[in-house]
């Protein structure tokens, strides 16, 4: 038998390509017309200028000028500093300070009155002097009296220096100042004391007291060596020099005698 030819299959048709679409913009939504309120708008209202501002008129009324310039006033000038103390008042202060500190209130007394006597007019220092004075003076009263006379004690003094016992030679020597201010081997030997301890200020103030006593001291005090640190000064010249005698003038002539 013959073979029946096969069917060939029919071609499948191609699909169209699909057609883009067009975009579709949103339409445009129309204005809503405006509500007729039954009035007619003029176009002169429109272009009208603006109503100027009207500011607030000033308080009470009219406009005060203001104030005439004035110029300040100066400040007033500082008050002037006081005057520091001595240089020399200081460090006897601070000594007699030192001797208040060991319980030497014969010795302090000693300086702080010697201070008074050179420096009265140092204000606040001289006051400080004086109130450690009298607390030194004070102490001193508290202690028994030294025993024996003057003389007994004078040379008792001069047995402690000569021993380098200052501390008793002061007190010795103060008794009897306090009891006797014209002894003036007291003022001496206080003198010869403050200058072995280097206090040229002290030594000065009881030669001079003692000199003042006793003027045959001037002379003693040039030629005692113990006095040799104090040679350079011009005032223990001025102290030891004895002042040159005043010459009085001749008298005048006796008028003469007019003959008969």
């Amino acid at each position: 038998m013959a073979k029946r030819p096969a069917k060939k299959a029919p071609a499948k048709a191609k699909r169209p390509a699909p057609k883009a679409k067009p975009s579709k913009a949103p339409a445009a939504k129309s204005a809503k017309p405006a509500k007729s309120t039954g009035k007619a708008v003029s176009t002169k209202a429109k272009h009208a200028a603006p109503k100027p501002i009207a500011r607030p008129a000033a308080r009470g009324g009219a406009r005060t000028p203001p104030p005439p310039y004035q110029r300040p006033t100066p400040p007033p000038p500082p008050l002037a500093l006081p005057k520091p103390p001595a240089t020399e008042a200081v460090a006897a202060f601070e000594r007699g300070m030192a001797d208040i500190q060991k319980k030497n209130y014969s010795g302090a007394a000693s300086t702080f009155r010697s201070l008074l006597e050179r420096f009265p007019s140092e204000g606040f220092l001289a006051d400080r002097a004086r109130v450690y004075l009298e607390l030194a003076e004070r102490e001193l009263r508290k202690r028994p009296a030294a025993s024996g006379g003057i003389e007994e004690r004078l040379t008792a003094a001069t047995a402690a220096l000569n021993n380098n016992d200052y501390a008793e030679a002061t007190r010795l020597a103060d008794s009897v100042l306090s009891e006797d201010a014209s002894q003036d081997l007291a003022s001496y030997l206080l003198a010869v004391i403050a200058t072995r301890k280097g206090d040229h200020f002290d030594a000065l103030a009881h030669l001079k007291h003692a000199i003042a006593v006793n003027p045959e001291n001037r002379v003693q005090a040039r030629q005692d060596e113990e006095f040799d640190p104090l040679f350079e000064l011009d005032e223990f010249h001025d102290i030891t020099t004895a002042p040159a005698p005043s010459v009085a003038p001749p008298p005048p002539p006796a008028p003469k005698r007019k003959g008969r």
